[in-house]
């Protein structure tokens, strides 16, 4: 399991966060920011999370070092 927190800048930022994400679909990896709670493989879902805030990230099960890498680039 990793916690952390990262900054989604904008939409293009978003975009390049999904794509990667779609690396590790056996991983569920979930994006929460105050109340709402959604699945990091989906750029709808991140478009409607208040990305002028810093948000939670969770990955579950098979968290792999390259997976955590991706996660430092944003981290905050």
């Amino acid at each position: 399991m990793y916690t952390g927190t990262i900054m989604i800048k904008n939409i293009d930022t978003a975009r390049e966060f999904v794509d990667k994400m779609a690396r590790f679909m056996d991983t569920e990896i979930t994006l929460q920011s105050g109340d709402y709670s959604i699945d990091a493989h989906s750029i709808i879902g991140i478009i409607s999370l208040d990305i002028t805030k810093p948000i939670e990230v969770i990955a579950k099960g098979n968290v792999s070092d390259e997976l955590i890498e991706i996660f430092k680039q944003y981290a905050i």
